[in-house]
């Protein structure tokens, strides 16, 4: 083979490459064999169509254009996921748990930068401040690996392409992905690649047989191969479509699952998003300048606020945890519902001090304060409330062991 004919080849190999997928530019190895490939069957096919043992540059030419355009072989190589929307639905929870992480991220630094900014700004500006810093920068975030992720999807990327990352990620935020699923994935992707090389391996026995159609023996060969190649393709169509069955029954066994969980999102979002703001309003009292309560009440407020406020980290801890993190979700109810008791003695000490209570300012100034007669039919009202309220802390301490008991029935029936 002269200079001039190599020369050629390596041109229109390094054209391939260039063509590639970012995702297999970053695996030298597989770019080799694949460009050693496709060398070998321009040789072997240039060949054939020159009928010598040194081919000729016509026929190295006419080679290279009867396996196709280097962008033609290459975007073989992008139809790698399955698609669903812009984004393939294998990169669909990578994507999610990469935006809840970045959006988890600015929540903190936005409180964190707001807890310092009490000290030197009125707590209005700084609240406004700190919602509007997290909507945006939420905004951003998402809008920012939305399109990275849609571009990732366009390149043919798969979660185990990024290496540890997605697992980590699938421990911080485990949603449905496990270890057995993500080497499914990447069993799926070794079984892609194959098939991608089988339909290049038809397509050049579909040209032997336009040119080799005067030598019988030839012919004979290549329609063996071609009937070899559609026995492997249709059985491995037969393996898709039972693991295609099989991913079919499991999310169905993931839907009946998911109705009898003890633990909602709706739940968690709600209880972290409410039990912050107004544990936050009880502790700063904006409408203590009004001065329609009493310092004592004032006080206990903001003893009432903090553990509400600690109460909505906790339901935030646990949707950071995921609810289809069991024994994670078992471990916070236990640590929530011991520490619910800490709302039994705060009840006790307005019990105990009817006297704080403002009851002037929702009655108009009718009644100045509780009086502390147990025979007074205003005491006895007030304290059946506050009993009430007591005996509810309980119920639902209890409800979180139920929560607790009903979990471990579903790792049971289930795992």
């Amino acid at each position: 083979m002269s200079n001039v004919e190599n020369n050629a080849i390596q041109e229109y190999l390094a054209q391939v490459k260039k063509k590639l997928p970012e995702w297999l530019k970053w695996k030298q190895g597989e770019v080799q064999n694949i460009l050693d490939d496709l060398k070998s069957q321009i040789i072997e096919k240039a060949k054939e169509i020159s009928g010598e043992i040194e081919p000729t540059s016509e026929s190295i030419n006419e080679a290279m254009i009867r396996l196709g355009a280097p962008e033609t072989i290459a975007k073989s190589y992008k139809r790698r996921g399955t698609p669903k929307f812009y984004i393939t639905e294998e990169l669909s929870e990578f994507y999610l748990r990469t935006i809840f992480f970045f959006w988890l991220l600015i929540f903190f630094i936005n409180i964190i930068i707001a807890a310092f900014q009490f000290f030197f700004i009125p707590w209005w500006t700084v609240l406004g401040n700190m919602f509007s810093g997290i909507w945006i920068g939420c905004l951003i975030a998402a809008v920012v690996i939305t399109i990275a992720f849609v571009w990732f999807s366009m390149e043919g990327f798969l979660p185990e392409d990024f290496g540890i990352v997605p697992g980590r990620l699938a421990l911080i935020f485990p949603f449905h992905l496990t270890e057995a699923e993500l080497e499914e994935v990447r069993e799926y992707t070794r079984y892609k690649l194959e098939e991608f090389k089988t339909q290049r391996e038809e397509k050049i026995a579909e040209a032997r047989i336009k040119v080799e159609t005067r030598l019988e023996e030839a012919k004979l060969i290549r329609e063996q191969k071609l009937s070899e190649a559609a026995a492997l393709r249709k059985r491995k169509l037969a393996e898709a479509k039972e693991k295609r069955k099989q991913k079919m029954a499991e999310a169905k066994a993931k839907r009946q699952l998911k109705k009898k969980e003890p633990v909602s999102l709706g739940e968690l979002i709600f209880g972290s998003v409410a039990g912050i703001i107004f544990g936050l309003i009880l502790l700063i009292q904006p409408f203590a300048v009004l001065g329609l309560m009493g310092q004592g009440f004032l006080d206990w407020l903001k003893l009432l606020g903090f553990l509400i406020f600690l109460g909505g980290i906790f339901d935030l801890v646990r949707l950071a945890i995921g609810v289809s993190n069991y024994t994670g979700q078992q471990v916070m109810l236990v640590v929530i519902a011991l520490y619910n008791f800490a709302y039994i003695p705060i009840w006790l000490l307005l019990l105990n001090q009817p006297e704080i209570f403002p009851i002037s300012l929702f009655s108009g100034g009718i009644i100045p304060s509780i009086p502390s007669d147990p025979t007074s039919m205003i005491y006895i009202i007030y304290f059946w409330v506050i009993i009430l309220i007591i005996i509810g802390t309980i119920g639902g301490i209890i409800g979180n062991f139920y929560k607790v008991g009903k979990i471990s029935k579903l790792k049971k029936d289930f795992y």
